[in-house]
């Protein structure tokens, strides 16, 4: 079984943030409880003494605030760079990483009348979709896989639009097909509680740095864990599976491309 650990960045409304973005961290079932020791193991090592952060927040981390501010700007750094390679050293088999991204302005102009539940309806489809569509390749490979959907009950709007369309999701399928692997309904964790969800946000905050300030830097550390169609396949071989946009600037698609390109 894969647990996909969802998280969040952005907002859904006319006005905010340009982007809403979804993402995704999929996890093998046997892989998650090494995954929590490997970053309890992080924090322990950068706050020896004293209070210890709960868990790995990527913005707080960059950016020092709260307990992160204990820690130097090369410590951070360090620190940043060893989660990265954790995840970097697992098998493309062990994790996979989703994000689907509306650029709003577009999305907007491009659907009158929508509102910003309609957005992130459509924008959680997608990664369902996206996440149905890796367990489909495992099958196809000999290894059949479920999969579960897990996400932090304090992202309110995010939680209502799972809660609500989830279940339908697995019944009777999405727009462009029916899920065949996504099992119960959506379980809901604390982010501090779950090792996925912090990987969940570090899926999140690489793209976002990428659309929002042009900082490849991070998702060039972790570019292979988004999912990508095996260069062997008969099916659009190369093709990132892990990064969806929806929007027609040719700017963020450049930004989206220096990074995932098929080469």
């Amino acid at each position: 079984m894969y647990i996909l650990y969802v998280d969040e960045s952005g907002d859904p409304g006319l006005r905010g943030s340009r982007f809403l973005l979804l993402a995704g961290a999929a996890i093998f079932e046997g892989k998650w409880a090494y995954i929590d020791r490997d970053i309890r193991d992080l924090i322990d090592r950068y706050f020896p003494v004293g209070p210890q952060p709960r868990e790995i927040h990527w913005s707080e981390l960059r950016s020092g605030k709260g307990l992160f501010g204990r820690l130097s700007h090369d410590q951070r750094s360090l620190l940043a760079d060893e989660f990265c390679a954790l995840v970097s050293g697992l098998l493309h088999t062990e994790i996979r990483f989703f994000s689907v991204i509306a650029d709003k302005p577009w999305w907007f102009a491009a659907h009158p009348g929508k509102s910003g539940d309609d957005l992130y309806l459509e924008l959680f489809e997608d990664l369902c979709q996206r996440f149905d569509f890796f367990l489909r390749r495992r099958f196809a490979d000999g290894a059949p896989s479920k999969g579960m959907i897990v996400a932090d009950p304090h992202k309110t709007p995010l939680c209502r639009t799972i809660r609500t369309h989830q279940e339908q999701f697995r019944r009777v399928g999405t727009k462009w097909s029916r899920l065949y692997n996504l099992i119960e309904t959506v379980f809901f964790l604390d982010s501090y509680q779950s090792p996925g969800l912090q990987l969940a946000d570090l899926c999140a905050y690489a793209v976002w740095r990428v659309i929002d300030a042009n900082d490849t830097s991070l998702a060039m550390k972790i570019r292979d864990a988004y999912d990508r169609e095996p260069w062997n396949s008969t099916y659009q071989p190369g093709k990132w599976h892990g990064v969806k946009l929806h929007s027609d600037d040719p700017a963020i698609r450049g930004m989206i491309d220096a990074v995932w390109s098929l080469v």
